[in-house]
């Protein structure tokens, strides 16, 4: 049997919820290889199967499939951010805790590999850069933010806007090393050194906000 057929036949045996799966991986390795605008269908569809006709009532075409790949990622790198915090913690033990998780989520290949195409391709197209976003950066901030807002109600901090808090927190922890990263200038930090700049970054925050 020919081989193009065999595959064809194989694919053709996939569930719904595989063909859904599938298609992302094979936009996914288009988005990383060539970027989204030189991206195309007809190559998603030669690495995935299928057809126009069905990319386009799955995802309504190529910035659904990208919009729909950002939010897999980041529900993969978010989900231990939402984890519910200890609530017989502290607010440093939470805020510890929630750093280095951050930091293992942002230095993650997934992670890194989808703000390299945002940071590449997002100025000529706002919309991907907004679902890049809301889906990342923004989330990450949502759910920090809930722990400035349980500090508060336990009287631990006073007088403080939690989204504003979380939003200069998580820009502290997205510092030059962050950057040199994202920019391919040095590796990834070892985890030793990415709970030194939690410690240190928590330290700073806490002495302008605690009591």
């Amino acid at each position: 049997m020919d081989k193009t057929d065999f595959t064809s036949r194989k694919k053709g045996r996939l569930s719904a919820e595989q063909r859904y799966e599938l298609l992302l991986k094979a936009a996914a390795d288009e988005f990383l290889e060539k970027g989204y605008e030189a991206t195309n269908l007809d190559d998603i569809i030669s690495r995935a199967g299928g057809s126009r006709r069905s990319i386009y009532t799955q995802f309504g075409g190529k910035e659904g499939l990208f919009q729909a790949w950002v939010m897999q990622v980041a529900a993969q790198i978010l989900a231990p951010l939402r984890r519910e915090p200890d609530n017989n913690g502290n607010l440093k033990e939470n805020l510890l805790c929630f750093a280095n998780r951050l930091l293992a989520a942002l230095f993650s290949s997934p992670a890194l590999d989808l703000s390299r195409l945002a940071l590449t391709d997002g100025v000529r197209f706002p919309e991907l850069a907004k679902a890049y976003f809301a889906s990342g950066p923004g989330a990450a901030a949502s759910s920090l933010a809930v722990l400035f807002d349980l500090a508060l109600e336990s009287g631990e901090i006073v007088s403080l806007d939690s989204r504003l808090a979380a939003s200069l927190f998580v820009g502290m922890l997205r510092d030059n090393l962050y950057m040199q990263v994202l920019l391919r200038l040095r590796e990834p930090p070892e985890q030793e050194e990415r709970e030194e700049l939690v410690r240190s970054a928590v330290e700073i925050f806490l002495n302008g906000i605690a009591k």
